[in-house]
């Protein structure tokens, strides 16, 4: 029977794989036969480079649009959030870790044309993409993150105290966190989370965010979930070096150009002798999309979101006023 899954598997895993990771695959799975078929799973996911399993990347992708569901604009699932959170639990998988980007450019924003003071066709390379080594201290720390505390060799007692306990990593956290949520999904729905219906799968998500996770000390109080919300909000916003953001649509989704250095917004003519701003976002006046056709301003008003920010921003700098008066 494993030698008929091997052969049937083969040729589509050739194609997806490509030959060199094929075999590398392949004398994973042949050690893993004597194992639970979850342990070949995982093995095969290790051997892409990746993390979880088939099921459990289905379940993430799941959870996470319904954070950030997907209407007129991407959910979070398109957007990449749950290959951002794979990359940050194999950041320690490649020769450098993949915490910290580097730069300062990321090609995304070509450089000025000194000249006229427009933009060039000159564009800087993406230094993004090649992360930055980490220091001693900050590898100590994000592998404690990583991989939990009782697993980082070197990490003094005292900082582990300092958090309240011992420090479960963030691979454990989401390989039980995804458990448990297809466990409560059965319970609740009758099946797992990823092939429930949208409208079970936000009733699954009320219930799991209502108290079925305990709060972790070590992580300020936060459950799981709360550490799913995170990192679904830094996966779909984040720099796409990081590995969320596909093309910059989260950044497009708020209305937000991202990173727009080295051209900036003006840029000085040495023809002119003056700065020239760029008409599609002056700095000197109102955004083109804000003035009506009679030149009147026009301010795009705000949704339910941005009011509701708006209003937190006045009850909390109202309060810091009572709080500190004269």
């Amino acid at each position: 029977m494993p030698s008929e899954l091997l052969r049937d598997a083969a040729l589509p895993a050739a194609i997806l794989l490509g030959r060199r990771q094929f075999l590398r695959a392949l004398a994973v799975a042949l050690g893993s036969l004597a194992v639970p078929w979850t342990g070949a799973r995982r093995a095969w996911a290790r051997a892409r480079g990746r993390f979880f399993s088939a099921h459990e990347r289905a379940t993430l992708e799941a959870l996470v649009d319904r954070i950030i569901p997907p209407d007129h604009d991407p959910g979070a699932k398109a957007l990449g959030a749950a290959h951002y959170i794979e990359q940050l639990l194999t950041a320690f998988d490649h020769h450098t870790a993949r915490i910290f980007a580097g730069g300062p450019f990321s090609g995304r924003a070509p450089f000025a044309d000194e000249r006229t003071g427009t933009p060039s066709h000159r564009r800087p390379r993406d230094d993004f993409r090649h992360f930055i080594p980490l220091s001693r201290l900050e590898e100590l720390r994000w592998r404690a993150e990583v991989f939990g505390a009782a697993h980082v060799a070197g990490l003094p007692a005292v900082l582990v105290a300092q958090r309240g306990g011992p420090l479960v990593g963030l691979r454990d956290m989401y390989r039980q966190g995804l458990r448990k949520v297809d466990q409560v999904a059965r319970a609740a729905a009758g099946a797992p989370y990823a092939r429930l219906a949208p409208e079970a799968q936000d009733r699954v998500f009320g219930m799991l965010d209502a108290g079925v996770f305990p709060v972790d000390p070590a992580r300020g109080g936060s459950t799981f979930i709360d550490i799913l919300i995170r990192h679904t909000l830094e996966g779909c916003f984040c720099a796409p070096e990081y590995g969320g953001n596909h093309g910059g649509r989260g950044w497009r989704m708020l209305g937000i150009e991202g990173d727009d250095q080295p051209l900036g917004f003006s840029q000085f003519s040495r023809d002119a002798g003056t700065y020239r701003q760029r008409p599609d976002h002056p700095v000197s006046g109102p955004d083109p999309d804000e003035v009506g056709p009679d030149g009147s301003l026009r301010p795009r008003p705000l949704g339910a979101a941005g009011q509701g920010i708006v209003n937190a921003i006045v009850t909390l700098t109202e309060g810091l006023g009572t709080a500190c008066p004269e």
